[in-house]
């Protein structure tokens, strides 16, 4: 028998240690058993789900590839793609142009330009049944402001159309800053008219908003349009952040566009005039040089026809006072020398003339970081190839501008090398001008050699030729910037586009909200909420609530799960175990029966029924026990030495508070007759008997520690089969740790729902220091009904003890009295109060000892 029980000890700790590794029974138990609870929250997160996904306004995606042309890495650069080529191995690599591209196409100014073309900045939207819809080109009116007030536009202007008998009343409202820019407030102001028909004007502080009937569908009476308008700085905000992108491949100059908006159609759209406003920036940029240039030859052109015009006016007028017709040639050899030379002279006078223009130009403060005029017949190839690359360089910084300040990093070299450039050309035009002045005067000194030789040569005749010579020189750089300008005219009308659409911008689908992605979160947190409610609570939770819960707190048996017995089952002493009947109850008891003795150790009759506090139904379930050995034909006493506060006498319905136990544990030495005096017939069963508490005595702990207690035992022992003690809770007072010497058996009752977890720290306290004899767990109060603790199957559609699986009076606190009560002193207190209990009589005195 003990090498069994140490058997059934071993399992039950191993039984515990793998429900506490993996407990999947619970698990699965929680999910069955509040199936309902998941099935409504997958449904509200479905249906939350859907109804978003139904009222969400959707964004969708469009994309195109833009091929932009880069003309500065041209293989015929030979200097400079030399060495790119040397330094990437023969690789193509246009990343640094491509990158400066795709940084101007996110630019918020191309963006605004962009949406200026299409009007993006006015919103339309028309009332649904549910939501505002938004409308994209098939809007039945159009709304603007002027574009002189449209670019001060500071807030959104809000409107609403309602169409009523084919009249249209317009509300809405702007606002506007009154004051000064340091102490501005906003003041709003509202809009409330009525339109016989469109077009219609509006006149407001912020600019004339104009309304017109376009060729969509007619608004519908009684419903409403929605319109906004913003600046279109405002709104290139937006477009801005929506657009990316990207390089398609580090070996190629094509963009990838890809934007997000609610309406696809506006969103091609937008990429198709994207590419054209980025293109007409880039010609814009590309033609800069060219206007600059030519804006310089009209300036230079006004300049040289007037002195030319001068240059004729002083030669007719010569010719007029010296009456000259045709001049004399003196000499052939001399003359031709003479020309040869002048015409040597004229070009090195106009080459400096050029220098001192270019240099004039480039002093100018206005003209600092700007295009220089080239093509104009500079002959010197340094002059020209320095103001080519500072050409180049600034129209490099001036891009970069566009997006980026002065300050930024990207800037600040080009910036330095635009004045080292610009010390170069400096130095070189002096040069240059030097180099010219030192050829002329050489010129100068060979023409006047042979000038010398015709000295016989009147004077008009020198005079004549002097004025000639300047005409010459006037004439021919005339001449030559006429040619120039044609020349930069025909470069100006060839300019080409710098980016090209491969194909049509791409309608990408939806991209938000994902469908598919919402309902499975919707659904995954459907069944995750329960989970998580269900585990909160199961943390939360202090008191057991079944098997299980003991199970796992505990490695002791558990002899018995009694479960709560309706009002309709219980007889006199709520007795539920009666004689040739086959319920639940009877059912329960008789397995705790089973259990009882077969942990009893072999001769053994004592058996202890005890708790951690009152209420957990110890009485209850000690006088049903007593009552199903007493079915045995087996003689039973059922002891109730819980003495602070009795209740076997008002449980068995006996009037009589003056018999019981601590009659004889007054007295030194009590004999077998005194024993029997004491005892009274239950009433419920011949076999069983009643010893109970008797008067209530003012020191019920040390009453119960005399040896009398013993011999009482003694006796009871040679006469019972099987001795029922009911003792007070062992968590509130250490009378039953007294009494624990004399029973051989203790069943530590717990209830469901009612007896704390931390209570087990006491009951295992109590094994593990054999301060109780042979403990095992009994749980109280479990209710069948709640389908919560694995026993359903097992009583609740076997026969007819479903019936009992109903709630009732038993097992109310009130019921079972309180030991918080135990006098001044807690639990542990003082016993006065015992002498007025409500169980015992008033009149009565108490035992004194």
């Amino acid at each position: 028998m003990e090498e069994n029980k140490k058997v059934g000890l071993y399992n039950s700790q191993q039984d515990v240690e793998e429900s506490s590794s993996l407990n999947l029974q619970l698990i699965y138990k929680t999910l069955v058993l509040n199936w309902q609870w998941f099935v409504l929250s997958v449904i509200i997160c479905l249906g939350i789900a859907f109804a978003y996904l139904r009222y969400t306004t959707p964004m969708y995606q469009a994309s195109a590839k833009l091929l932009i042309k880069d003309d500065d890495n041209q293989p015929t650069r030979s200097g400079k793609s030399a060495l790119l080529a040397s330094n990437t191995l023969g690789i193509m690599s246009n990343s640094t142009g491509i990158d400066n591209e795709m940084e101007i196409l996110k630019s918020t100014r191309l963006a605004e330009q962009t949406c200026r073309d299409l009007k993006l900045y006015v919103t339309y939207k028309v009332e649904g049944r549910v939501k505002t819809n938004l409308v994209y080109g098939n809007e039945p009116i159009s709304a603007d402001i002027d574009p002189m007030h449209l670019e001060k536009l500071k807030n959104p202007v809000s409107l609403e159309i309602t169409s009523q008998n084919r009249k249209y009343h317009i509300t809405g409202q702007y606002t506007t800053v009154s004051g000064s820019e340091e102490n501005s407030a906003p003041v709003k102001y509202s809009i409330d008219r009525t339109a016989d028909r469109m077009p219609y004007t509006i006149n407001t502080s912020i600019g004339i908003i104009t309304l017109k009937r376009t060729t969509a569908k007619a608004l519908p009476d009684g419903k409403a349009m929605k319109i906004t308008i913003m600046s279109p700085s405002m709104t290139a905000i937006k477009y801005a952040n929506s657009l990316s992108v990207s390089q398609t491949s580090k070996t190629t100059t094509i963009a990838q566009l890809v934007l997000n908006d609610e309406i696809p159609q506006r969103a091609i759209d937008y990429l198709k005039q994207l590419s054209v406003c980025y293109n007409r920036q880039a010609n814009e940029d590309k033609n800069e040089i060219a206007l600059r240039t030519e804006q310089f030859i009209n300036t230079r052109l006004e300049k040289i026809n007037s002195e030319l015009g001068q240059t004729e006016g002083s030669l007719e007028s010569t010719k007029r006072h010296y009456r000259i017709v045709d001049p004399k040639i003196n000499s052939t050899t001399a003359v031709t020398n003479t020309e040869t030379f002048n015409q040597k002279l004229a070009e090195m006078n106009t080459q400096i003339q050029l220098l001192y223009s270019i240099s004039e130009y480039l002093n100018e403060p206005s003209n600092k970081y700007q295009t220089l005029p080239s093509n104009v017949g500079l002959t010197d190839p340094t002059s020209a190839t320095l103001i080519n690359k500072y050409n180049e360089i600034v129209m490099q910084r001036n891009r970069l501008l566009r997006t980026a300040s002065e300050t930024s990093p990207a800037v600040i070299p080009l910036t330095a090398q635009l004045d080292e450039l610009i010390s170069s050309i400096r130095r070189a035009m002096t040069q240059a001008q030097r180099n010219n002045e030192i050829q002329r005067n050489s010129i100068q000194q060979q023409f006047n050699t042979y000038a010398n030789q015709i000295a016989s040569t009147p004077e008009q005749e020198r005079i004549l030729t002097q004025i000639g010579r300047q005409q010459e020189v006037k004439s021919g750089l005339y001449l030559m910037l006429l040619q120039k300008r044609e020349e930069n005219s025909i470069s100006l009308a060839a300019t080409a586009d710098k980016g090209k659409l491969i194909d049509e911008p791409q309608f990408g689908g939806k991209i938000s909200p994902k469908s598919a992605i919402i309902m499975l979160v919707a659904l995954i947190l459907g069944l995750a909420i329960p989970v998580g409610i269900l585990f909160i609570i199961n943390f939360l939770r202090y008191k057991i609530e079944g098997h299980d819960d003991v199970a796992n707190l505990t490695s002791l048996p558990i002899i018995g799960d009694i479960a709560i017995a309706s009002e309709t089952a219980k007889t006199k002493a709520d007795i539920v175990v009666h004689e040739n009947k086959n319920n639940l109850m009877e059912e329960i008891f008789r397995s705790l029966r089973v259990n009882i003795q077969f942990l009893l150790p072999e001769d053994k009759k004592a058996i202890m029924f005890t708790s951690t506090s009152s209420g957990e139904g110890k009485t209850f379930t000690a006088a049903n026990v007593a009552v199903s050995f007493a079915l045995l034909d087996k003689k039973v006493v059922l002891i109730s030495l819980d003495i602070r506060k009795p209740r076997l006498a008002e449980l068995f319905e006996i009037d009589d508070h003056r018999h019981g136990i601590t009659n004889l544990l007054t007295k030194s030495a009590p004999t077998e007759a005194d024993v029997n005096g004491q005892i009274v017939q239950s009433g419920i069963n011949k076999n069983l008997d009643i010893l109970m508490a008797g008067p209530i005595p003012p020191n019920p702990t040390e009453l119960v520690s005399r040896n009398s207690l013993d011999m009482i035992f003694e006796i009871l022992k040679s006469k019972y089969d099987y001795i029922i003690i009911d003792t007070a809770p062992v968590g509130l007072v250490t009378d039953t740790l007294q009494i624990a010497r004399v029973a051989d058996m203790t069943v530590y009752i717990c209830r469901a729902d009612y007896t704390a977890k931390s209570s087990f720290d006491l009951i295992n306290g109590l094994s593990s220091e054999k301060k109780l004899p042979n403990i095992a767990i009994a749980i109280n109060g479990i209710d069948m009904a709640k389908k919560k603790y694995g026993y359903y199957y097992g009583y609740g559609k076997y026969g007819k003890y479903g019936k009992y699986a109903k709630y009732g009076n038993y097992g109310k606190n009130g019921s079972y009295g309180s030991y918080g009560n135990y006098g001044k002193y807690g639990a542990y207190g003082s016993y006065g109060s015992y002498s007025n209990s409500s169980y015992g009589d008033k009149n009565d005195t108490s035992i004194k000892v």
